[in-house]
């Protein structure tokens, strides 16, 4: 009999409109000012000024910190955690796609205790405590960052660092559909797929579980219907929700049991160029997915994974319905041009990495260094796509 554990889940509230009801959520948590994290698009948008017109709507004290642009930088945690020692910020909202959430929950992991970031990278020490709660309220469908506790971060000279810890998981996830429909088809496949690579890749990793099945055997399920759906018609609120409600599900199978391979390769690639992490992701599990089946080992969650997907229950179909999905988002088949100064050489260094290494030892089937150079190779042989 297997033994595992189960994490738990935050509170979650889903449906249209939901933001609306951000204030009295963090009047629940605690009694004083917010510190709200947000994407630096979302100001553009006007989004950050209606939380924050809430928020003073309500009698609660808000300060915007919409800084967020691309991975988070460690040097963007601390400053963002000093700004919420100074307003002695009591609740911090994490508002955007993964890196506004993943700065946030960091932010409010360390505030309080005044230690930098990089001091907990790769869980060097242990978080701290004593905490500050935090509410999530994704505006993109792919990372799962509101159910998960680990955090990405960049360090100075690019390399991603993971954070994980109990004490980083948000008290709180909003999700509103609504928030998603200005993405742009491309980032909902982009992003979607990523959902989709966390569903996949726990349920069939090596140390899946009965609840890494249950949440990415059904996230592949509702992600397979509705992530077509809402690339094709960015309006279809319907659709919308679902891709919203399958990517946290697909967090939850992701923060019960991990991934492998397609993430092992996607943020070795994203660490040496500025590809994309969905699609960088989604990428590289087109590449691998023909490997990893050829092994005998995890060939009964392939076939499931396969099943969910549309296919039929076999481990063979996995790669084709899965290259059918990426088609059916517009997904091609061809590295951005970000990508044209990689290596394969480079790529296999980083793929070995200390942050990157434990990810590919996660896949069903024993990966050998010399396995990691082989995949290496393949994920560059992708055709380069030019510039427009």
């Amino acid at each position: 009999m297997q033994h595992f554990d189960m994490g738990r889940v935050p509170t979650v509230s889903f449906g249209a409109g939901r933001v609306a009801e951000l204030p009295a959520i963090a009047a629940q948590l605690a009694d004083g000012p917010v510190l709200v994290v947000a994407d630096a698009i979302l100001a553009e948008l006007g989004v950050t000024d209606r939380i924050a017109r809430a928020f003073d709507m309500a009698g609660i004290g808000c300060e915007v910190a919409a800084d967020v642009a691309g991975e988070p930088k460690e040097a963007l945690i601390d400053s963002l955690a000093d700004h919420a020692r100074r307003m002695n910020a009591q609740v911090v909202v994490g508002i955007g796609g993964g890196a506004a959430m993943d700065a946030a929950k960091l932010v409010a992991a360390i505030a309080r205790s005044g230690n930098p970031a990089a001091d907990y990278a790769l869980s060097a020490r242990a978080l701290p405590a004593d905490r500050l709660p935090a509410i999530a309220v994704p505006t993109t469908a792919g990372t799962g960052s509101e159910v998960t506790r680990t955090s990405v971060v960049s360090a100075g000279d690019g390399t991603k660092n993971w954070y994980w810890d109990e004490a980083m998981m948000f008290a709180h996830a909003v999700l509103d559909p609504e928030l998603t429909v200005s993405l742009p088809a491309h980032l909902t496949a982009w992003t979607g797929i990523d959902a989709v690579a966390h569903a996949l890749e726990a349920s069939t990793a090596r140390k899946t579980n009965a609840s890494g099945l249950m949440y990415g055997i059904q996230a592949l399920g509702i992600l397979a219907d509705a992530l077509p759906r809402a690339v094709a018609d960015g309006t279809d609120i319907q659709a919308r929700g679902r891709v919203l409600w399958g990517s946290m599900v697909a967090g939850l199978a992701l923060h019960n049991c991990n991934t492998h391979m397609g993430h092992n390769i996607s943020h070795a690639l994203g660490s040496l160029s500025r590809i994309h992490h969905g699609l960088a992701t989604g990428l590289a599990l087109d590449v691998t997915l023909p490997w990893l089946v050829r092994r005998p080992d995890g060939a009964h969650n392939y076939a499931l994974a396969a099943q969910a997907l549309g296919g039929a229950a076999r481990a063979d179909e996995l790669p084709q319905v899965y290259s059918a999905l990426l088609q059916a988002c517009g997904i091609d088949q061809q590295l951005p041009d970000v990508c044209a100064n990689v290596s394969t050489a480079d790529l296999a260094v980083a793929m070995k990495s200390e942050a990157n290494h434990s990810m590919s030892q996660n896949a069903a089937c024993p990966i050998s260094c010399d396995d990691l150079d082989e995949i290496a190779a393949m994920m560059m042989a992708l055709p380069l796509k030019q510039a427009a």
